[in-house]
């Protein structure tokens, strides 16, 4: 009978299953053989000398359960995984008016066993754990019960060590998953046919496409036309497959609503058991922001040295030019009505004063922006620049629309932003000689306040959109090209952003975004906004 009942149990840890249901199985067939009112196993975890329950199954309620810990050193057990030899106590009454000190004995005498069987569990010829019999009854296991489940003690440490090492495994495994999923940057794979084969959460924060959406799909989706053409993808595999690894390449992906992001990817083999390339991982991070602000740190320094050399050259400039304007203001009165030299004096001072407009902007740019916020209805503001556009004979063959909330307050500089409001809706109208369609659009998130300003004119040229912000730079035959710079430091120094986007011949969006503080209404009956405003000097 006892040997059938081991070679079932032999069977059972062959087929494979698991620990918990090897455990239970075992509990059900020894109660037919062994007095057996309780079974349960504790593993040994050397490292810090502690005995923890792992599986317990009783035929009453248990006090003692899965999860307690306690520690090996100084405790009857320790002789038991030492020696590996079983221990039988007889009456565990009268063994804890002994050891006093045994918690665990004291709770499963609680739950009313009388006496234990306890055998050490060795794998490798290294203790792992310790199998315990309990009984409700006195000197219930003799030597014979202590040889026949010593045999299945053995067996039950493959099972015990091998389920250990399932359950490591596993959690290593799920550590690393973690790891990966939750990585801030990008982490794919690419098989040999350069489709993605694995996504992680990282990747759909950066590129915005969910791993079921993504996974499957070439690569090729990610890399801009102009990269693709230019063979970056296959020099990238390449390079991983000679040398194992790409690091720090930087280079330009898109995003599924698509952005252009800067990048920078670390790239490394992926090789099965015997050795062949079967792919590669990738990390991605985003540089855009970045890339962003080195560029933004680049630009500030070069403002404040044009910034300086504009201040000097307009200082120098504007004194003699009034000069020449009174002069030739003098002699211009001086010609008659009907003398055709007039019409040459009237020229130069159109140009003169074209000279003095440039100073003046040149001065608008020098100076340092300290904004002097208060609480102010953006829409309320839009809707005063759009009606001094709107009175414009220009405006005949064009359309101005306005949409967003009836108000939205902030807090901001109203004049500095009336100037850059008016200087940008005049860059749509030059933008639209034929005509066209003007649409202001405001938005009011939590954080910040959104304008965004389209036409339907000209567009800008792929080749002037990276110059669009420099001093100086203009594709009108008017102007001094200041305009824009003038517009961007006046919103950064609000903390906010001004962005272009711009499609030739199709138009052009300018999106302003500013941050957006609690501000109170006026309560003195004072207007929002300041005072009404005036069309600005800005070229």
């Amino acid at each position: 009978m006892s040997s059938q009942i081991l070679n079932e149990i032999v069977q059972d840890l062959n087929a494979g299953r698991g620990f918990q249901d090897i455990f239970d199985s075992i509990y059900a067939r020894m109660r037919g053989v062994l007095p057996c009112s309780r079974m349960a196993v504790s593993i040994y975890d050397p490292a810090r000398d502690l005995l923890t329950l792992h599986a317990c199954r009783s035929d009453g309620p248990t006090l003692l359960n899965v999860g307690y810990s306690a520690r090996l050193g100084g405790s009857s057990l320790e002789p038991l995984l030492r020696t590996g030899e079983p221990r039988i106590i007889p009456d565990l009454e009268e063994y804890l008016l002994l050891k006093t000190g045994s918690e665990a004995t004291r709770l499963i005498v609680r739950e009313g066993m009388l006496s234990s069987l306890s055998l050490p569990l060795i794998a490798r010829g290294n203790p792992i754990g310790v199998l315990f019999f309990s009984s409700r009854a006195r000197s219930a296991y003799t030597p014979e019960h202590a040889t026949f489940t010593r045999t299945l003690a053995g067996h039950l440490s493959v099972a015990l060590e091998r389920s250990l090492l399932i359950e490591e495994l596993r959690s290593s495994k799920e550590h690393l998953e973690g790891i990966l999923e939750n990585s801030a940057d990008a982490i794919l794979t690419v098989d040999q046919a350069g489709l993605i084969r694995s996504w992680n959460r990282g990747a759909e924060r950066v590129f915005g496409w969910p791993a079921s959406e993504i996974i499957g799909q070439s690569v090729d989706i990610l890399v801009p036309e102009e990269l693709r053409a230019a063979g970056e993808l296959k020099r990238i595999r390449e390079v991983v497959e000679r040398d194992g690894y790409l690091q720090g390449l930087e280079t330009t992906r898109f995003s599924r609503d698509g952005r252009r992001l800067a990048v920078n990817i670390t790239s490394s083999v992926i090789r099965d058991k015997s050795g062949k390339t079967t792919g590669r991982c990738s990390i991605v991070r985003d540089m855009t922001k970045v890339k962003r602000l080195q560029s933004d740190l680049v630009r500030t320094q070069s403002l404040a040295v044009v910034g300086e050399l504009a201040a000097t050259v307009a200082h120098e400039i504007k004194n003699p030019l009034a000069g020449i304007s009174g002069a030739i203001q003098v002699i211009a009165d001086a010609i008659p009505a009907r003398d055709p030299r007039r019409e040459i004096v009237a020229e130069i001072l159109a140009q003169v004063r074209r000279l003095d407009e440039t100073v003046r902007d040149l001065l608008v740019f020098a100076r340092p922006w300290t904004p002097e916020p208060q609480p102010v209805d953006l829409v309320e503001i839009i809707g005063r620049v759009t009606s001094i556009v709107k009175q414009q004979d220009r405006m005949a063959s064009i359309s101005l629309r306005c949409d967003g909330p009836p108000s939205l307050v902030l807090s901001a500089d109203p004049r500095l932003l009336q100037e850059v409001l008016f200087n940008i809706l005049q860059n749509a109208v030059d933008a639209m000689p034929r005509g066209g369609l003007i649409r202001v659009d405001v938005d009011g998130p939590v954080d910040s306040a959104v304008v965004r300003v389209r036409d339907t004119g000209t567009g800008i040229a792929p080749e002037h959109q990276a110059r669009l912000f420099s001093p100086f730079f203009t594709t009108k035959t008017r102007g001094t090209g200041l305009g824009l710079a003038i517009a961007k430091r006046m919103i950064e120094a609000h903390g906010g952003r001004l962005e272009i986007e711009s499609e030739l011949g199709k138009g052009t969006e300018v999106k302003i975004t500013l941050p957006r503080e609690t501000a109170a209404l006026p309560t003195n009956g004072q207007r929002l906004g300041g005072p009404q405003v005036q069309a600005p000097q800005l070229s």
